[in-house]
C-alpha cells in the first residue's frame, strides 16, 4: 500500500536527503565531525563567491553566465549540496561544474578530504 511522502521542512528546498549522492554536490571523503567541516568550507565558499544571504546557505548570483546557484551543507550527510539554474541546460550544467569546483577548492584549501 502506498505511504504519504514524509514532510521534510528542515530540508534544503525539501530535497529529498536519501539517494542525495547523485544529486549535485561535493562529498566529504571524512565523516569525523561533518558537520563543522561543512560550516567552515561555507564560510571559505563565501570568501570567493558573490552571494545573497539565505537561512543556512549561500546563493551566488551570476551575470555571466545568467544564472542562479544555491549551496548548502547536507543535514545528513557529510557534504555541500550545489543546486543551479541557468536557464538554459547549457547555462545550468556550467554554473554547477564553476560552483562545485569553487567548493572542491576550499575542501582542498582545508585539507578535507573529498569522496573519491
Amino acid at each position: 500500500m502506498p505511504k504519504p511522502r514524509e514532510k521534510k521542512d528542515n530540508h534544503l528546498l525539501y530535497a529529498d536527503a536519501v539517494a542525495s549522492r547523485g544529486k549535485s554536490g561535493v562529498w566529504f571523503g571524512e565523516r569525523e565531525d561533518f558537520k563543522t567541516k561543512q560550516t567552515s568550507v561555507m564560510d571559505a565558499v563565501k570568501e570567493r563567491v558573490e552571494w545573497v544571504p539565505v537561512e543556512n546557505a549561500v546563493m551566488a548570483i551570476s551575470l555571466d553566465p545568467p544564472g542562479i546557484v544555491l549551496m548548502a551543507p547536507n543535514p545528513s550527510l557529510p557534504g555541500i549540496i550545489v543546486l543551479a539554474d541557468g536557464a538554459t541546460s547549457e547555462n545550468t550544467e556550467h554554473l554547477k561544474k564553476h560552483y562545485t569546483e569553487i567548493v572542491q577548492d576550499v575542501l582542498k584549501a582545508a585539507d578535507i578530504a573529498e569522496e573519491e
